[in-house]
């Protein structure tokens, strides 16, 4: 895996989320291309390495961002390790895996992230997580079909065996 490479497709995606991807929000949400990021690494590398880079793009995001900093790589970097752990023992090419672990894995993140705000002092409350943590888990869940596919094939690439992806995985 080239990281030089997620980390340009994380800077993109964050241009893409502050500018172009506000335009198309839906419920006020807009997609986390650095947590979609996260989640397929993690899927497809597992906790130790996906717990690392979640840290580090939510670092990246953080300083982008220029608000709560530490709060991204704290919540991102959790998302990497639970993410890990919990596809860990599953197959990769089935695209179930990262349509539900993107799911879990945005609320989880979001749940994360409101925590240490509410640690902070912020006066966040539980309806916030559910009004904002629900659709952009839908959102960033209807990206997998369109996004998954390449990420895992150019995660395989230096693999000799050819992978299928599909929703019931590889049928005999």
């Amino acid at each position: 895996m080239n990281y030089l490479v997620l980390f340009l497709l994380a800077l993109l995606g964050l241009l893409l989320q502050s500018t172009l991807f506000t335009h198309f929000a839906i419920a006020g949400v807009t997609p986390d291309i650095v947590l979609v990021l996260v989640v397929f690494f993690s899927i497809l590398q597992g906790m130790g390495k996906g717990g690392i880079l979640g840290f580090s793009l939510g670092l990246l995001e953080d300083i982008y961002l220029g608000r709560f900093i530490g709060m991204n790589a704290l919540s991102k970097g959790a998302t990497g390790l639970f993410v890990g752990w919990m596809a860990g023992r599953t197959f990769s090419e089935n695209l179930l895996v990262p349509i539900v672990s993107l799911f879990i894995g945005t609320i989880f993140n979001q749940f994360v992230y409101m925590m240490l705000g509410k640690m902070m002092g912020l006066d966040w409350t539980l309806e916030l997580l559910l009004w904002k943590a629900l659709p952009l888990a839908i959102y960033n869940m209807c990206l997998v079909p369109f996004t998954y596919s390449r990420f895992f094939f150019w995660n395989m690439k230096d693999n000799d065996a050819e992978p299928e992806i599909s929703f019931l995985g590889k049928l005999s």
